[in-house]
C-alpha cells in the first residue's frame, strides 16, 4: 500500500516529518508531493520546488525514516479543480490513500476511489510554516521547529535575506 502526503512545505518542518512516519506505519511507501511547484520567491512560497525537495530529502536522510520507502516529487497546481483527482492519478505513481486534514482535499476526492485519511497532527499551531517563515524574518528561535537538515539548508542559502527582501517589497504578488 502506498500513501500520499501533499503540501507546499515552505519549509518542511518536524510536523511534516512526523506525518511521514505515521504514514509509513500504515503503508509500505509514501509519496511526499511538493505542491504549487511553479511558485517561488513569494511571501507565501519563498522556496523553489527544487529547494523544497532537497530539504525533504536531506531531512529524511538524516532521520530514522527509511528513504528507500519515500518518493519525493513536485507538481504544479491544476487550474481545472474539477479534474484535480484525475490529474493526480495521471501525474503520480499509483497511490492508495491520501493523508490530509484538509476538508477541501477531502471534498475534491469524494468522487474518486481514493481513500482520504485524516492523520493525527503534531501541534499545528507550533509546527506551522507561515509562523516559521515569520520567525526566520524576526530572527526568533525557529531552528527547533524544523529538522536540522532544513535549518542547515535555510542558513546555507541565506533564506533570511530572501525572506527579508520579499517581505519588504512593494511589488510582490501575494495571491495565486
Amino acid at each position: 500500500m502506498r500513501g500520499l502526503m501533499m503540501g507546499r512545505f515552505q519549509p518542511f518542518h518536524l510536523g511534516h516529518l512526523d506525518l511521514a512516519r505515521q504514514i509509513l506505519k500504515e503503508c509500505n511507501e509514501v509519496i511526499i508531493l511538493v505542491t504549487s511547484s511553479q511558485f517561488n520567491y513569494l511571501e507565501k512560497d519563498p522556496f523553489t520546488a527544487g529547494e523544497r525537495i532537497e530539504m525533504i530529502h536531506n531531512s529524511i536522510k538524516e532521520s530514522d525514516v527509511d528513504l528507500t520507502r519515500c518518493i519525493i516529487l513536485a507538481i504544479e497546481n491544476q487550474f481545472n479543480i474539477a479534474t484535480w483527482s484525475a490529474y493526480l492519478k495521471s501525474m503520480l505513481p499509483r497511490f492508495d490513500r491520501v493523508y490530509s486534514g484538509n476538508e477541501y482535499v477531502k471534498m475534491l476526492l469524494a468522487d474518486s476511489d481514493i481513500e482520504v485519511i485524516k492523520p493525527e497532527f503534531l501541534d499545528r499551531e507550533k509546527f506551522n510554516a507561515t509562523k516559521i517563515r515569520s520567525m526566520i524574518v524576526l530572527a526568533e528561535n525557529w531552528e527547533q521547529l524544523v529538522p536540522s537538515a532544513v535549518s542547515d539548508f535555510i542558513k546555507k542559502i541565506n533564506a533570511k535575506n530572501r525572506l527579508d527582501i520579499i517581505s519588504k517589497s512593494d511589488t510582490k504578488p501575494t495571491e495565486h
